[in-house]
């Protein structure tokens, strides 16, 4: 069976890029980090962004793509994406591949990718999966609501990516303006802490075992509120829950 390893090298409001070791195959989903830290975190653990496989966006606001140009202009992979995202990366040297939403493909040998949508206030939003050799990672951050159709697909998952942006009464008692709040609690907006608790109680039931909190609000949100309010959903449970880093400072392995 093949291996999963994952570095969270950002994931929050300032930026957003993971990297991704299924099988042989090393992939990273978003640019939103600058290429500096991207090049270096990857150095940490003797990986080299030049041998990036291929990248993956989720959609085009401005935390998930900034840095596209930079990272493509060292790499040589391919860049894959939806239609609307396709604009904000459209001076990228890199090829550009339009993804279809709900139909798998094989961007790489026996890497299986299928993209599905979120909802979110972007044109349109996405998640994925990666499945090689019968192993699974589920990715899905800037979702408003989670949904039947997206449980179904990020269901049972070796390895699981998922937001976990805000807690809500520091939301409503933050900094933000009535306009931004209402927007982030919305359905199209960001999943809060308990959402994501709920969400992870419900994987569990599927076969999930092992849970990264993504995207968490630099203002509204902090790792230990985070984590705390999975694992108080979790108790007794045999689960490993992450909150992902922003240092870009560790490696996990899955077998």
């Amino acid at each position: 069976m093949s291996q999963i390893n994952i570095l969270p090298i950002g994931s929050g409001s300032t930026g957003n890029s993971i990297y991704i070791e299924i099988g042989p195959h090393r992939i990273l989903v978003d640019m939103g980090i600058g290429f500096k830290k991207i090049r270096d975190a990857l150095n940490r653990y003797d990986r080299n962004i030049e041998d990036i496989d291929a990248i993956f966006v989720t959609h085009g606001h401005y935390d998930h793509v900034k840095s596209a140009s930079a990272i493509a202009n060292h790499t040589s992979c391919k860049v894959y994406a939806e239609q609307s995202s396709m604009y904000p990366i459209r001076n990228i040297r890199s090829e550009r591949i339009c993804v279809n939403i709900d139909e798998p493909f094989e961007p790489l040998k026996g890497l299986k990718v299928t993209m599905f949508l979120v909802p979110h206030d972007y044109v349109r939003t996405c998640g994925y999966i990666f499945e090689y050799e019968g192993k699974k990672v589920s990715y899905v951050t800037d979702c408003g609501k989670m949904n039947d159709k997206i449980f179904s697909y990020i269901s049972n998952a070796d390895v699981t990516i998922i937001e976990s942006n805000h807690d809500i009464g520091m939301l409503k008692n933050g900094p933000y303006p009535i306009q931004l709040q209402n927007r982030i609690l919305s359905k199209f907006g960001h999943l809060s802490n308990v959402d994501c608790a709920d969400t992870i109680a419900r994987l569990y039931e599927t076969g999930s075992r092992n849970f990264f909190l993504a995207h968490l609000s630099l203002h509204n949100n902090t790792p230990e509120i985070a984590l705390q309010t999975v694992m108080e959903k979790m108790e007794g449970k045999d689960v490993s829950i992450f909150v992902c880093p922003d240092s870009g400072d560790q490696i996990y392995y899955f077998d």
